[in-house]
């Protein structure tokens, strides 16, 4: 189709000519040159555009489409508290692997899950595409380098066996969760005891933990029906785990692993007495009356007691929880239309904030008490692990991939347990300072953050932080990012 009149008398450089491609009219740019003794047209390429009964003029180059915005705050947060661990990767994995398998965890760490499709479109916006730069995390580049790092399983052993023998505290924690997974493809997905009632299969993860930070230390899936026994001395075993203390609930009874941990030394089984325990009343441990020393709030009591069998036995009383309980308990039991009975509260009373575990070793009290919080805590954790990190459900579907996967999620949490405790160490406010964690939510925290960018106002120019909020300001001061 020719080019309409009204575009061609538009007024443009000599020795062009307009050309029509689909809705535009590009200005070529032409010469000639002699051949065969006459002159032929030679195009130049183009060199603008009729926009609008105008001629508009091209760059002589072209401009970069880099992104030039880029987010800070919370990227900048999560990467300061994962401090040490791109070495702790670099000492099993080659670098470029490490740095891939950081940066994808510090995504998750600070956005929360995403698909292996939006790993890159984070990187790329956020300021880790400027400190971890070329890590490539296409979707396709991302699912090989997952099915890569899972089958190379001993180098993750590797990695959980450094980390345990780089622990230094006392005994660490064990301990475990499940997770749904409904995979068809993997030997993992199974249905567990619990899964059985709400309908969905199971990986089961186990744990150790650093009971006085409250940071995992190892993990390893297992299938979700596997036994809690059975994962626990393989997680032990492969793990090579010679200084555990392993944390049960009461519903948790397995007298013959209790019996083989109990002959093996450095490991110990702390298991806590249902409440109608007839030893609670044989060693008077329904009136702990020592101070717990060490531990930061002062309501807690405790006894501690050796058994006839030489055993441990060791109470708690934590009397703030002790009045909740005893007042709610009254409220309950008023409501009913027979009243209070009378007999039955002077039976539980003793028992309102009491919690008494039984264990072979004698312990600091103090390192039982932690233990225990640090397990109930690993379960905010592990809440964390599912609404922070949003990783309750895996959506991958091989073996390989899960093993990596779980890797992944594993540095994640390390990363945003020690953001809480950051977050739950640094002071805010006026006169009256309080830690950031009783002023904000760990979601608001980061919220606030997002604000804060890196923006570059000259093509390959220099970085520049975004224009903020006073308070904005001041929360990214006192984290110092």
């Amino acid at each position: 189709m020719p080019v309409p009149a009204e575009i061609l008398a538009v007024e443009r450089p000599r020795n062009t000519r307009v050309k029509k491609s689909g809705d535009r009219y590009l200005v070529i740019k032409r010469t000639c040159k002699r051949v065969g003794g006459r002159n032929v047209p030679v195009e130049l390429g183009t060199i603008g555009e009729i926009v609008n009964g105008k001629y508009v003029e091209k760059r002589a180059a072209p401009r970069s489409k880099e992104v030039e915005i880029k987010d800070y705050g919370e990227v900048a947060l999560n990467d300061k508290c994962a401090g040490g661990m791109l070495q702790e990767l670099a000492n099993v994995w080659d670098i470029p692997d490490a740095k891939r398998l950081l940066v994808i965890a510090l995504l998750r760490s600070s956005y929360g899950d995403m698909r292996n499709r939006d790993l890159e479109m984070r990187y790329r916006t956020s300021f880790l595409s400027e400190m971890y730069p070329g890590v490539a995390l296409s979707e396709n580049a991302v699912g090989k380098f997952l099915s890569g790092i899972g089958a190379a399983y001993s180098l993750i052993v590797e990695f959980m066996r450094n980390r345990i023998a780089a622990f230094s505290g006392g005994k660490m924690v064990v301990d475990g969760m499940l997770k749904g997974y409904n995979s068809e493809t993997s030997s993992f997905s199974e249905f567990s005891r619990k899964a059985m009632k709400k309908g969905s299969r199971d990986v089961s993860l186990m744990y150790a933990f650093d009971p006085g930070t409250r940071e995992p230390i190892a993990v390893k899936p297992y299938q979700g029906n596997m036994l809690d026994s059975t994962a626990i001395e393989d997680f032990i075993g492969e793990y090579d785990i010679r200084r555990a203390l392993m944390i049960f609930d009461k519903g948790f009874h397995n007298d013959a692993l209790f019996e083989r941990t109990d002959k093996l030394d450095g490991l110990s089984c702390v298991v806590p007495l249902k409440s109608n325990s007839r030893l609670i009343a044989r060693y008077g441990l329904d009136e702990p009356v020592e101070k717990l020393k060490g531990f930061g709030r002062s309501t807690v009591l405790y006894k501690k007691a050796k058994m006839a069998n030489g055993k441990w036995l060791y109470a708690y009383r934590d009397t703030r929880s002790a009045f909740e309980q005893e007042t709610g308990y009254i409220e309950r039991a008023s409501k009913k239309k027979s009243g209070m009975d009378s007999r039955k509260y002077l039976e539980k009373k003793s028992r309102f904030g009491l919690i008494v575990f039984q264990c072979k070793d004698n312990l600091d009290p103090l390192l039982v008490y932690l233990a225990y919080l640090g397990r109930w805590d690993i379960e905010v954790m592990f809440g964390m692990y599912k609404n922070i990190i949003d990783r309750d459900t895996v959506n991958v579907q091989t073996d390989y991939r899960l093993y990596a996967t779980e890797l992944i999620n594993f540095i994640s949490v390390i990363i945003s347990t020690r953001v809480r405790r950051l977050l739950g160490q640094t002071m805010l406010g006026g006169k009256k300072k309080k830690p950031l964690t009783e002023l904000y939510s760990h979601k608001q925290i980061l919220t606030y953050l997002s604000k804060y960018k890196k923006v570059r106002t000259v093509e390959g120019g220099k970085w520049h932080p975004s224009k903020r909020l006073k308070y904005i300001e001041d929360l990214c001061e006192a984290l110092g990012i």
